[in-house]
């Protein structure tokens, strides 16, 4: 890993190696972020590095400064890897130049039935997830989402307010006045072989987390045998 190289992408060369990247990981659909935009962005002060490995892109990620609850944060738009641990190093990227550049929290959505992102957002980042956005993107056309709806969670990870404890502390047993919910093991494959009972899952899902999520509980951890989430009510 001590040869994958992270670049601030800055010139219209790397904006459309970072826009060709992502076509790959999302195949078969619209562009997730033109280099144009991106090249625009970056030049008043948007968020965009591309990971290298032999010159090769490994990974990228694509984000814009924005406000959510009055605070200052880069809403990190879309982050993909294809070598392990190069997100991790990404997101990494993303905090050194957030505190660099008086952010007061990253932020991002994503599918709250990816078990693995799920891991890695709650547990090995030590995020916690703020809102339930039901369908947020339409219905999507790439190969990996192809028939299913866009439901994300809002992920939602301090700045100024880091854990001090492991990020492991995030899988845990639900206390008394929290909520577990249950998501499935491989949504992915499930989609692909049975998309209907795919649905299904998702609308269960949705049924049980949207409005406690709209009345201020959060996603805080996963349970131990990391097949569940916990929701916590916020003070």
């Amino acid at each position: 890993m001590n040869n994958v190289v992270l670049r601030e992408v800055s010139s219209a060369e790397d904006a459309i190696k970072v826009a060709e990247f992502f076509r790959t990981v999302w195949q078969d659909g619209d562009d997730v972020a033109p280099f144009d935009l991106i090249l625009a962005a970056v030049h008043v002060g948007a968020y965009c590095v591309i990971a290298e490995l032999d010159g090769h892109a490994v990974g990228a990620s694509f984000g814009i400064r924005g406000s959510f609850n009055s605070e200052n944060i880069l809403h990190s738009h879309v982050t993909a890897a294809t070598v392990s641990g190069v997100g991790f190093q990404i997101k990494q990227h993303q905090m050194e130049w957030a505190k660099e550049n008086s952010i007061d929290a990253i932020t991002w959505t994503f599918d709250p039935l990816v078990r693995r992102n799920c891991y890695f957002n709650f547990v090995k980042l030590g995020a916690i997830a703020v809102e339930y956005l039901p369908n947020f993107y339409g219905s999507m056309t790439d190969s990996i989402n192809l028939g299913d709806v866009s439901d994300r969670l809002f992920a939602y990870w301090s700045v100024k307010g880091q854990r001090t404890d492991s990020p492991l502390a995030s899988l845990r047993n639900a206390g008394p006045e929290e909520v577990v919910v249950e998501i499935p093991e491989d949504i992915e494959t499930m989609r692909s072989v049975d998309l209907e009972s795919a649905l299904k899952v998702r609308m269960l899902v949705r049924d049980q987390m949207l409005d406690l999520m709209n009345t201020g509980w959060q996603v805080t951890a996963m349970t131990p045998d990391r097949t569940s989430l916990i929701l916590s009510k916020t003070e």
